[in-house]
């Protein structure tokens, strides 16, 4: 199946734990961590397509992870008092989530947080290199979603 030198796959290996290690080494961000950020920035999203709400299942697709991963999270967060929870008028079932003011200040800061950080990649690259991440990042993921390695 592989034609390629062992020693480019044990760096491609070697490089993606780098990554995984680097992100569940960072501290937590204006007291949150960092699933916390991305669910709030999701709901900031979702919302502002849906006069200000959102649900649980769209944060579920939106963030490709199960819909007790963020049920759990929106549990945390409500209970900080950055999201309103509160049952759906047409189906009981569902729970529209808001932010609240809490909420929209700490994704406010969350944005120039990432944009900051991003922008300082993109400067470290240069916009050439920058656009060459993109589009392999892009091959990479599509790749994955694909694959389907038997052992």
């Amino acid at each position: 199946m592989n034609s390629q030198p062992n020693i480019e796959i044990k760096r491609l290996i070697d490089v993606f734990e780098s990554v995984s290690r680097a992100e569940r080494k960072k501290q937590p961000l204006l007291g949150l961590k960092h699933s916390e950020i991305r669910v709030l920035l999701c709901l900031k999203d979702i919302s502002c397509d849906t006069d200000g709400i959102a649900s649980i299942s769209e944060i579920s697709k939106r963030m490709s992870v199960t819909s007790p991963t963020v049920t759990e999270l929106v549990k945390a967060l409500s209970s900080k008092g950055y999201i309103d929870r509160s049952t759906n008028s047409k189906d009981k079932r569902v729970v529209d989530l808001k932010l609240t003011a809490k909420g929209e200040e700490i994704v406010a800061k969350g944005s120039c947080y990432f944009t900051a950080l991003f922008a300082g990649l993109v400067d470290k690259l240069g916009p050439e290199k920058s656009e060459m991440l993109l589009e392999l990042l892009e091959q990479v993921c599509e790749y994955l979603e694909d694959v389907h390695v038997e052992v």
